[in-house]
């Protein structure tokens, strides 16, 4: 488990009795947990066991049907979501400093991203890359973005060995000490995050 923070961005966040359904389903029902400040999580389930409905309840896109949550309030959040939300006519450094901020200049953005983009890529729109080049670039944008708390639904998806190492590393350079949360299906991204596996399906 990563050991805790003293200079953590955001307060513990306490879920209690968390419940959510859908017409003819229920994907969560009285979830209790606790995420501690600083910590790495990795929440593990099946698909269409509430995983994505439990970081959007969590950064307040969905509400649950009942139960009480704490912590969160005032909070920032970096996302990356299952679909990429780029702007489709702008560049890969053009859409992480859309969300980042003019604060970070475009040399810098363009030598963090070096190693996942060839030089001839930058210049293109981001409609021209494939699957796993659109994902690099949401990777990029959630950990480049200020935040508290960054909540990460599949990050690793079309990604292949290596490059889904290199965004391993990249998670651990640029979390900052940020409460992290990761969904995903394979138990390898826990021990390569140093983080702690939560399981969904009791």
């Amino acid at each position: 488990m990563t050991k805790r923070n003293s200079e953590s961005l955001c307060p513990d966040i306490l879920l209690k009795n968390i419940s959510k359904s859908y017409p003819g389903k229920t994907v969560l029902q009285n979830l209790n947990q606790t995420f501690l400040s600083g910590h790495a999580y990795c929440i593990m389930a099946p698909s269409g066991t509430g995983k994505t409905t439990l970081l959007r309840i969590l950064c307040g896109l969905e509400k649950p049907d009942c139960g009480q949550i704490t912590g969160t309030e005032h909070l920032r959040f970096s996302v990356v979501f299952q679909e990429d939300r780029l702007l489709e006519g702008l560049s890969a450094i053009e859409n992480i400093r859309f969300s980042a901020g003019k604060n970070i200049a475009a040399e810098e953005v363009q030598k963090l991203i070096k190693d996942f983009l060839s030089e001839t890529d930058f210049k293109k729109s981001v409609s021209e890359y494939s699957g796993g080049m659109r994902r690099k670039v949401c990777l990029l944008r959630a950990l480049l973005t200020p935040s508290d708390m960054l909540l990460l639904d599949e990050p690793f998806s079309g990604l292949d060995e290596d490059s889904r190492k290199k965004a391993v590393a990249l998670i651990q350079k640029y979390r900052n000490g940020r409460t992290l949360l990761v969904s995903t299906h394979d138990s390898r991204d826990a021990a390569r995050l140093d983080a702690e596996i939560i399981s969904l399906i009791s």
